[in-house]
């Protein structure tokens, strides 16, 4: 009970009501449990708005002792949590480092391409990025763990009866899902709030982080009625729901205390975000300073540093949390003079430490399992073998970057090797000899592409009737074949041609007996140089035989390698298989050599299904 509280009519004094909170009867009925000493009815001070913060600041330095090894405790947890996950990250990064095509791409300005370049990382990344779930996931559970015994702790100094780091843990695993579920419905809340704030501004292919930030604050701002939520749920020991509406009651009594929480909120969350930038940045330094990826010995001392980086982190995360909730709880109590949800974990005075086990069974499971997932996905990483890059992909994002453009894949990589020094026919030419093919298709032909086609500019051949943009209104298909040597170094008096050949279902086929080097296809495309002049033909089967076609299609040689651009409108459908071309005639009419990315030229065409689509993204930048 109360002291007896006098008459304001001047009547002789009776005994005061025993209400739940002091004094706007905010929370729930005091905890029953015997407790020598009722710490819930102690007056406390209330703090100003202006004061509010530096009482709450003077609270966590006073707890600073108790706070510091819950750091350490969490720090830990989260190490088990993510160690996993960074671990196989470490291994991963070093293996495809490794290789200097496939670093360039992840360090890139679209590491993505990675998985159509390298479509064998599809199952390893998938293991990473499921490990590196179940890690985030734990260390969200640990940041709610983290918040409950930071209350607890400062709740337990401010009522000058501190509680064990052991009985703070215990309240946090009583408190874990009202704090949860309390702490998804404001920040759904907050998250809608922001959404509407910045939809009218948004932009397709465009992040303006000031209107983000900007929403984000607003958002956060417009929660601050629910800023003793978690207070009222770890010190007045009520419900998820009901926390909410309790919190509202007190922000309307001390409507400017609650903003100042919720503004400290805002700047100790941009301390922590500029202080984990600094420590990742750190990170990536030590790491490219002792050569991450260039052998296993180089993974050593990165590897420690990223594993004391993960526990930095969690005390870090810890000692925010305590931060932030400080002033909370001096504000909470100087409103509702209660702290008695802390005696549901309390210790008693004089009794045997509470027995309270430090990683919980579920979590336990988690982690053990992460750990037996990343021993088994480990030789899986340690033994992938890096493919070459596709060439067509580099050429695309060197002329989108060219036109302030992006471009994107869809699809598994079609480039195939072929031996140097197959051609078949008389040795020493290798302006037929192909060492790579590639393909793959635009619905879209954007207008920077085009450009790089254009007739009449250097090195891009059309046909001798000319070529008209508008055939490429319904996209195309590219193939690239890459030379041992250009068609400069072709010599005089011989003709010589390459291009794609190609297979389109209704269409009739090429057979053996009269074509043998275009077996199986439909259409050729074939960039033909005689003396010095270079002209785009197209041969299309029909009555058993190559019949000339006219044709929009248009080639560009870059180096050794040549680009051949087909619209899309001179095809019923896209391919169903495909090969490159190359060879040399001594006349009009036979081929003496020839080369092809088959081993044998009358084996069946490769496979186009499959092959990768190219998306033209706008570029919004400034």
């Amino acid at each position: 009970m109360l002291p007896p509280m006098p008459d304001p009519d001047g009547e002789s004094p009776g005994p005061a009501p025993d209400p739940p909170y002091l004094p706007f009867a905010a929370y729930a009925q005091p905890s029953r449990l015997a407790a020598p000493a009722p710490s819930w009815t102690r007056a406390y001070e209330l703090p100003s708005a202006r004061k509010v913060v530096s009482a709450g600041l003077q609270l966590a330095l006073g707890s600073n002792v108790a706070l510091r090894r819950a750091s350490i405790y969490i720090g830990l947890l989260s190490l088990g949590a993510f160690g996993p996950a960074a671990i196989l990250l470490l291994i991963g990064l070093a293996r495809l480092l490794n290789d200097p095509a496939t670093a360039g791409t992840l360090t890139g300005d679209n590491p993505t391409l990675i998985l159509f370049e390298q479509p064998e990382l599809a199952g390893p990344l998938t293991l990473l990025y499921v490990v590196g779930i179940v890690g985030i996931i734990l260390l969200i559970a640990i940041s709610i763990d983290a918040e409950a015994i930071a209350i607890s702790l400062l709740g337990g100094s401010a009522s000058e009866s501190p509680v064990r780091l052991t009985d703070a843990v215990a309240r946090a695993r009583q408190t874990f899902w009202r704090l949860f579920w309390s702490g998804l419905l404001v920040g759904l809340t907050s998250a809608l709030i922001s959404f509407v704030i910045a939809l009218p501004f948004l932009r397709p292919y465009d992040t303006n982080q000031g209107i983000s930030f900007i929403a984000t604050m607003v958002a956060t701002l417009a929660v601050s009625p629910f800023a003793f939520a978690a207070t009222g749920i770890v010190l007045g020991d009520a419900g998820a729901i009901e926390t909410l509406r309790r919190s509202v009651r007190l922000f309307r009594a001390r409507p400017r205390i609650a903003l100042v929480v919720t503004l400290f909120t805002l700047v100790t969350s941009a301390i922590q975000t500029l202080a984990l930038g600094s420590g990742a940045d750190l990170v990536f330094r030590v790491a490219d300073f002792f050569h991450l990826g260039e052998g296993g010995a180089a993974l050593i001392l990165p590897g420690i540093l990223v594993l004391a980086f993960i526990v930095a982190f969690g005390s870090l995360t810890f000692t925010i949390a305590a931060i932030v909730a400080a002033p909370q709880v001096s504000a909470f109590l100087g409103l509702t003079f209660y702290s008695a949800g802390l005696d549901r974990a309390r210790t008693p005075a004089g009794g045997p430490p509470r027995r309270v086990r430090w990683v919980s069974i579920p979590m336990s499971i988690v982690m053990v399992t992460l750990g037996l997932v990343v021993v088994l996905g480990i030789p899986a990483i340690a033994s992938f073998k890096p493919r070459a890059a596709s060439p067509l992909l580099a050429f695309l994002l060197d002329s989108a970057a060219d036109g302030g453009a992006q471009i994107t894949a869809l699809g598994i990589a079609a480039s195939v090797e072929d031996p140097a020094d197959d051609v078949r026919g008389p040795a020493g030419a290798p302006w037929l000899d192909i060492l790579l093919g590639d393909a793959g298709w635009l619905p879209s032909v954007p207008t920077w592409l085009m450009a790089e086609f254009r007739c009449g500019t250097p090195g891009v051949t059309c046909s001798s009737g000319g070529s008209d943009d508008a055939a490429f209104g319904g996209g195309a298909v590219l193939y690239l074949q890459r030379m041992a040597a250009g068609p400069e170094t072709v010599p005089a008096g011989h003709i010589a041609e390459w291009g794609p050949t190609f297979a389109v279902q209704g269409e009739a086929h090429l057979s053996a007996l009269t074509d043998l080097q275009f077996s199986g296809a439909t259409q050729v495309y074939l960039t033909r140089r005689q003396s010095t002049t270079l002209e785009l033909i197209r041969l299309q089967g029909g009555a058993g035989a190559l019949a000339d076609r006219s044709t929009d299609a248009r080639s560009r040689w870059i180096g050794t390698d040549l680009i051949t651009i087909v619209p899309g409108g001179e095809l019923l459908d896209l391919p169903e298989f495909w090969d490159v071309y190359a060879g040399e005639r001594t006349s009009s009419t036979s081929a003496t050599s020839l080369d092809t990315l088959r081993p044998d030229d009358g084996a069946a065409l490769l496979p186009f299904v499959g092959a990768p689509m190219f998306f033209a993204l706008p570029s919004f930048e400034p």
